[in-house]
């Protein structure tokens, strides 16, 4: 069944309603009559028409007055309104377009003008609201190529995260049993002291005393205690700040940002991904001190680092070295990831930003991470660019602004 649109007509005058009426009805539309603005408006809230078709001479609330609390208010504002008025005069033409029509419409009324107003800013009204849920499924999909393509860099990184972690446990694993077999022997002391009767044999204590410490190498212990403990606490300590940096990775970051340090943010992404490749890279990074905060989207940049420092990574085939740096600019970062990989065909320029483009062998890559790079560089109101030497390798360069665009 095909759905008919609604048009609402208000005039005081209903000899105007009933000539109106007569126009539209015999094309299938759905008529509502309103005689006072008052009544438009609890019409509306009642329920949205497509269409509204407005006097401007009407007593108590005129037109004017009523587009402006239909506009006013947000379950109403997208309505279009067509005014329908007598009045003449280009000052009242643009004082109608001023609190928000679409259109103005002179009586008396002719029959074919009416007609194709009322049906060209039904087409329009209908097209936009396509294209606005065009734009959302756009959108929809931006995020979820967003987040397939986080998810594939955290598949990749599991090995690298299981690397970093499995070092620190090991601190923690041998500092515990260090620390367990010098409390047993301590216990073992302990224990002496107790069967001891000081008033019988407290001439022979000290020398006895003395022998155990050597046996179980006492001043040793004493000093291990304190060292296995500081492993423990470091290991404990290399843990929480890999555990930080995936979580910072991870952050759904939803409509909320955050003041960035991106010096912080290149680190902590580096804990986790700098044992992934097995190649001999060389990682040579040169940050600068007070660096500027940056607003924005913490889980979107992580993002974005990630993908720059592994694209430099494979672009290396065995051995190589990636370059890092930060530099203020005015109030914002410029951030450069170097390598001195296989470098990037000439042929592509900027396609290499769009979606499905990808230098990798097929298997290597979803030829997404330089397209959702862009795409996180736009929407912080800033600018990446590269530049690129066959077999000599490749610079990208990304600034982001102090403040994000509206």
């Amino acid at each position: 069944m095909i759905e008919r649109d609604e048009i609402l007509l208000v005039d005081d005058n209903p000899e105007n309603l009933k000539v109106l009426a007569g126009i539209l009805k015999p094309k299938g539309y759905i008529i509502r009559l309103a005689m006072s603005g008052m009544k438009a408006i609890k019409s509306i809230k009642a329920k949205a028409p497509n269409l509204i078709l407005l006097d401007v001479q009407m007593p108590g609330m005129d037109g004017y007055e009523t587009c402006r609390v239909i506009k006013s208010h947000a379950e109403m504002a997208e309505i279009p309104i067509i005014f329908v008025s007598a009045l003449t005069e280009v000052v009242d033409k643009l004082r109608a377009f001023e609190v928000g029509a679409v259109d103005f419409i002179e009586k008396p009324f002719h029959f074919d003008e009416v007609l194709a107003r009322v049906n060209t800013h039904l087409t329009i009204r209908k097209q936009s609201e396509q294209l606005q849920q065009a734009l959302l499924q756009v959108s929809q999909a931006q995020t979820k190529l967003i987040q397939s393509d986080k998810m594939v860099s955290l598949g990749i990184l599991t090995a690298g995260i299981a690397h970093e972690i499995n070092n620190p446990i090991n601190y923690i694993n041998a500092g515990a049993i260090g620390l367990e077999l010098d409390l047993i022997d301590l216990l073992k002391l302990l224990d002496y002291y107790e069967t001891i009767d000081f008033e019988k044999q407290l001439p022979d204590v000290a020398q006895k005393i003395e022998i155990l410490k050597g046996q179980i190498e006492y001043n040793y212990i004493k000093n291990n205690l304190i060292t296995s403990i500081k492993d423990i606490k470091m290991g404990a300590t290399r843990t929480a700040e890999i555990i930080s940096g995936l979580k910072r990775f991870s952050r759904v970051d939803s409509d909320q940002h955050f003041k960035v340090n991106v010096n912080e943010a290149i680190r902590s992404n580096l804990k986790i991904i700098k044992r992934i490749s097995k190649k001999q890279i060389k990682l040579n990074c040169d940050f600068q001190e007070n660096i500027n905060e940056i607003n924005g989207y913490s889980g979107q940049l992580n993002q974005l680092f990630i993908n720059l420092i592994m694209n430099a990574q494979q672009a290396i085939e065995k051995a190589g070295i990636i370059n890092i740096t930060t530099l203020n600019k005015g109030e914002g970062v410029t951030i450069t990831v170097s390598d001195n990989g296989s470098g990037i065909n000439e042929e592509l320029g900027d396609r290499i930003f769009e979606p499905f483009v990808t230098t990798k062998k097929v298997g290597e890559g979803t030829g997404l991470g330089l397209y959702i790079s862009f795409g996180i560089v736009e929407n912080h109101g800033g600018t990446i660019t590269y530049t690129s030497e066959r077999n000599e390798g490749t610079s990208f360069r990304v600034y982001l602004p102090n403040k994000m665009k509206e």
